[in-house]
Formats: C-alpha cells, sequence, structure tokens
C-alpha cells in the first residue's frame, strides 16, 4: 500500500461532519446525480456559511425534462445539527459511516428522492497533495465516488436508479472571482475512479486529482485534455490522457448526455456543467465535467468557438443549452 493509500484510509472521520468555519467560510456537499439510462442527470446540494442560514438545492435537469427542475430551501441553522442527520426543509441528509455511507433525501413538491451511497475508495483530500488546497478555495475538500441506489419521482414520473454518485465535500473561504477557470472532471466506471482539478488563477496552473484502481490511490501526475465544445462553448465531448504517480496510464473518454450552464452561483463565473457517459479500459461509467469560466471572458469568447474552437458536429440532443 503506497503512502497516498494510507492517508486517505487514515483520514479522520471528523471531516466527514460539520466544520467551524471562519467568518468569511462556507462548507457544502455536492452530490452529483448521473441517471443516463433515464435521461436525468442533477445535484443535491447542502452548503452554509459561517453566518446566515442554511440552504439546500435540488436541480434536474436532461433529456428526459422539458426544462430544467429546481426546488430550493432557505432555513435557520439549527445549533448543534450535524451531518448525521442533516434537516433543512425538504432535505435530509445523513453521514451513517464517516466517508464510506449516507443516505441522501429530498422531499419536495416536484422532486422526490431517497437514496442511498457506498463508498467505492476511501476520501481523496486536497490537503494531501504536496501543494495542498489553494487557500481562497476552502480549508479543504475531500472527493471520492461511490454506487448510488435511489427512488426519484420528478413531477409525477417515478424512475429507479442503481448506478453511480459522486460527492464533494468542501469546507473553508471560497472567493470564485479569483478563479479565471476551473476543470473540475470526474469519471468512475466498477473498477477505476479518475478525478482531475485544473485551476487558473494568478498566473499559475493548480493541477489536483487522483487514479484509484487495483486498491491504490495516487495523485495525477500529468494530463493531456482534449476538449470538443459544441456552438454555445458547452463541452461536449472529452478526452483525458493520464499518468499517475504510480506510472499508470489511464484513458478516459466521454461524451456528454446533458449539460446545463448555472449563473447564480457568483456574479464573476459562469458554471458550465456536463453530465458524462465515459469509457476507461473499454468499461462504461459515468462522470461529470464542470468548467468554471470568468464570465467576461466566456461572453468574449463563445461566439468565436464555432469558427475557432475545437467542436464536434453532433451535440447532444435534449440539452438545455446556453443561450447565444
Amino acid at each position: 500500500m503506497n503512502e497516498l493509500t494510507k492517508l486517505a484510509y487514515d483520514f479522520p472521520a471528523e471531516h466527514a461532519y460539520r466544520h467551524r468555519l471562519g467568518e468569511d467560510g462556507r462548507e457544502s456537499l455536492a452530490h452529483m446525480l448521473l441517471m443516463p439510462e433515464h435521461g436525468i442527470a442533477g445535484f443535491v446540494y447542502p452548503t452554509m456559511r459561517a453566518e446566515g442560514n442554511a440552504k439546500g438545492r435540488a436541480y434536474l435537469f436532461g433529456p428526459a425534462l422539458p426544462e430544467p427542475v429546481t426546488e430550493e430551501i432557505e432555513a435557520p441553522l439549527v445549533a448543534g445539527m450535524d451531518f448525521s442527520d442533516w434537516r433543512v426543509g425538504p432535505l435530509r441528509m445523513a453521514v451513517r459511516e464517516a466517508h464510506k455511507t449516507v443516505d441522501l433525501n429530498w422531499s419536495g413538491e416536484r422532486i422526490n428522492l431517497q437514496g442511498r451511497y457506498e463508498a467505492l475508495h476511501p476520501p481523496y483530500a486536497f490537503s494531501m497533495h504536496p501543494d495542498g488546497n489553494p487557500p481562497y478555495y476552502g480549508d479543504d475538500r475531500t472527493e471520492q465516488h461511490g454506487r448510488f441506489t435511489a427512488d426519484l419521482t420528478v413531477d409525477g414520473k417515478q424512475v429507479q436508479h442503481e448506478g453511480f454518485l459522486i460527492r464533494d465535500h468542501s469546507w473553508g473561504p471560497r472567493v470564485w472571482g479569483l478563479n479565471q477557470h476551473h476543470k473540475w472532471i470526474h469519471a468512475v466506471t466498477p473498477s477505476c475512479s479518475v478525478h482531475l482539478f485544473e485551476m487558473q488563477s494568478f498566473g499559475q496552473v493548480h493541477q489536483h486529482g487522483y487514479v484509484y484502481r487495483d486498491g491504490t490511490l495516487a495523485h495525477v501526475r500529468s494530463v493531456r485534455y482534449d476538449v470538443h465544445f459544441d456552438a454555445s462553448m458547452l463541452q461536449q465531448e472529452i478526452r483525458a490522457e493520464i499518468v499517475d504517480d504510480e506510472a499508470r496510464r489511464v484513458l478516459v473518454e466521454s461524451t456528454r448526455f446533458a449539460g446545463i450552464q448555472l449563473d447564480a452561483w457568483d456574479p464573476n463565473v459562469y458554471l458550465n456543467e456536463a453530465a458524462l457517459e465515459v469509457s476507461i479500459a473499454g468499461e462504461t461509467g459515468t462522470g461529470w465535467a464542470e468548467f468554471c469560466w470568468n464570465r467576461n471572458y466566456f461572453d468574449f469568447a463563445h461566439p468565436y468557438v464555432s469558427k475557432y474552437g475545437p467542436q464536434r458536429s453532433n451535440s447532444g440532443a435534449g440539452d438545455d443549452s446556453l443561450a447565444e
């Protein structure tokens, strides 16, 4: 067992729960829902600030839905409430076993979800990387993949799902506008998990991420990206050639099955989201690619993407496309 795998298995259980935040701190837990067999993607997203209310958001989109469906709640924080049983309006998230098992439920007017997440590997924390976590992007964060079994009802349509879920937990400062661009990419198959995080800020490029395969977790050493966009500059196909610290080479090939642009997170950035069908060494799975763009750059660049940017002509039908 290499050093990183040992660190991951020994990562303190306390970090699965709520943290004490500084005055500018935020804590969030992103649960990315991937249901290509039903034409649905989305997320359930609890978040809170050091001062103020707790928030919860459930958001679904994809070719099976005529339009995105979203429900939100904001309510006062309950003193002493922890992630072992986190309840805010229709949202309930319960960490049953730290970094291993989570129950995730949303009981709203349009969205009803009851699901259980079982981790496939130990958590990868950015603090484990030699460069740590960029301090304006949090004190720390963990990334993890797991199996997800769920019953979902959206606008009266019921589906059952057995697949994968991507789970991200971050805490500390989050100054979105200092980030000129980032790629937050996940790919998971039954036998391999990959996370890639590239951030461009202050004239530097930060590259974090991991490969988990055959029981070994390793830092990403290098990545070569080949990204194709549609005419609205939403990522459509992503090919990533990865070498990790164990000298393992992994090729991730992916195609978007649902996409959306989110513009409400921060006035400085757009978040372009693509839910993915992926292939790694002939094995199929799912994934996610979030591209964060500075708004000034995106607004200027996206009219040029058809002329100068790499793209494919077979843009995924049914996407909730970006406005020109």
